[in-house]
C-alpha cells in the first residue's frame, strides 16, 4: 500500500495512469480506494505525509473513479473515500469570508480528518 501511495502522491495522474498504478481493475476497487484514503488520512494526521501528498493522492484516486463512465454508473467512490477527499478538497484554498492569515488546512482539513479517524476509532 505505501508504494502505491507513493506513486499516487507525487503529481497529478489521468484516470488510466492511476489505473495501471492499481493494477487496471475491470471494476472499481472500492475496498483498496477506502483503505488509501484512510492510510492517507492517518498518516497526514499522524505527520508521516504532508498535505500537499495527501491532496495530490485523494485528487489522484477521485480522478480515477470521475473519468471511468464505468466506474462512475456502477460504483460509488466510498463513504471513506468522499470524506477524506472533501476534507483535503478543503484545504487547498482561503475562503472569502476568512481572513488571509487562515491556514485552510488548520482550520478545515485537520478537523475533518480528525473526525473522520475517530468514528473508524483510529484515534481517540
Amino acid at each position: 500500500m505505501t508504494e502505491i501511495l507513493d506513486k499516487l502522491s507525487k503529481d497529478s495522474l489521468s484516470g488510466p495512469e492511476v489505473s495501471e498504478i492499481l493494477g487496471n481493475p475491470t471494476n472499481f476497487p472500492t475496498e483498496l480506494v477506502e483503505n488509501l484514503s484512510i492510510k492517507t488520512a492517518f498518516d497526514f494526521w499522524n505527520g508521516k505525509m504532508d498535505f500537499e501528498d495527501g491532496d495530490c493522492i485523494m485528487n489522484n484516486l477521485q480522478t480515477f473513479w470521475v473519468t471511468n463512465e464505468h466506474f462512475v454508473r456502477n460504483f460509488g467512490f466510498g463513504k471513506v473515500a468522499w470524506i477524506c477527499y472533501e476534507a483535503f478538497d478543503a484545504g487547498e484554498y482561503i475562503r472569502p469570508t476568512d481572513s488571509p492569515d487562515i491556514d485552510p488546512v488548520e482550520k478545515y482539513t485537520k478537523p475533518i480528518i480528525e473526525t473522520l479517524l475517530k468514528d473508524l476509532k483510529k484515534i481517540e
